[in-house]
């Protein structure tokens, strides 16, 4: 809609002159919307070494949801708190192409704190 700039009167966009005052309105320019020719990505930050610190955080949680599950589910314990660990591991790895590495890793980390602490 196009507001006539003298007497405030609301028009259709293709009128030329105000249905209430009669004045001419100003003209409205009609060009298509231009759109990004690509899509834009937002760049991935790079990761050079081994991810120590998500490694780190598997194997607390796999010992520390394992002390809790076996308490409650003493059958399935080992099975959830691996597949919590995992689904950690998955979700935290940024390079996903070690992840097979960091399991191994996560694994004998939990197994030296537990033979540390006496689990």
């Amino acid at each position: 809609m196009v507001y006539c700039p003298y007497c405030g009167e609301e028009n259709r966009d293709d009128a030329r002159f105000c249905r209430k005052c009669g004045n001419t309105l100003p003209e409205i320019e009609k060009r298509p919307i231009e759109h990004p020719r690509e899509p834009t990505y937002p760049i991935e930050e790079k990761v050079e070494g081994f991810e120590w610190n998500v490694a780190i955080v598997a194997a607390f949680m796999l010992l520390i949801s394992f002390g809790i599950l076996r308490m409650m589910l003493p059958q399935i314990a080992p099975w959830l708190a691996a597949a919590f660990s995992l689904l950690y591991l998955l979700s935290a790895a940024k390079k996903k192409v070690s992840i097979p590495f960091l399991v191994i890793i996560t694994l004998i980390i939990a197994m030296s704190i537990s033979a540390f602490i006496g689990l």
